[in-house]
């Protein structure tokens, strides 16, 4: 009985701090290594699709996700009363590209140009790359033409 509690300790502690297991299915973890990230994956906008878009939409208006961008940039991002105009040709914290933006939105701005309130790492949400890819892939459509 000792030797099983010990056991189950150590195994907790170390699923604690992040060792890696099989998860549920018998899946090594490390499978997740092989996931893409933000460096990985392609930036073209060709990629774009509006199956992207809607769920960018979604969280850009606060519909989904612990987050709402429209609430300092304005429902239709031209510009809430904290943030920039995001429908524009002009870009303060990034060059406009897709792979730019979401950049910028992943770091979030804590030292913004022209606006007094900062911007946290995606707008304070916990999200996930698809996620972060739709909804920078929306920011994109507004000032750019797909």
């Amino acid at each position: 009985m000792r030797r099983t509690l010990i056991s189950l300790t150590l195994l907790l502690g170390a699923m604690a701090c992040g060792a890696k297991g099989d998860d549920d299915n018998g899946a090594s973890k490390r499978d997740d290594d092989k996931a893409p990230t933000a460096e990985t994956v392609s930036w073209d906008p060709k990629e774009i699709t509006p199956q992207m878009l809607a769920l960018g939409d979604s969280l850009f208006h606060g519909l989904i996700g612990a987050t709402s961008c429209q609430s300092c940039h304005g429902p239709k991002g031209d510009q809430g009363t904290v943030a920039p105009n995001l429908t524009d040709a002009e870009w303060l914290h990034s060059d406009g590209s897709w792979e730019g933006i979401h950049k910028t939105v992943s770091s979030g701005v804590m030292a913004p140009k022209q606006f007094t309130s900062i911007m946290p790492p995606f707008g304070g949400a916990p999200l996930k790359l698809e996620q972060s890819r739709a909804v920078t892939a929306y920011v994109y459509s507004l000032s750019h033409k797909l």
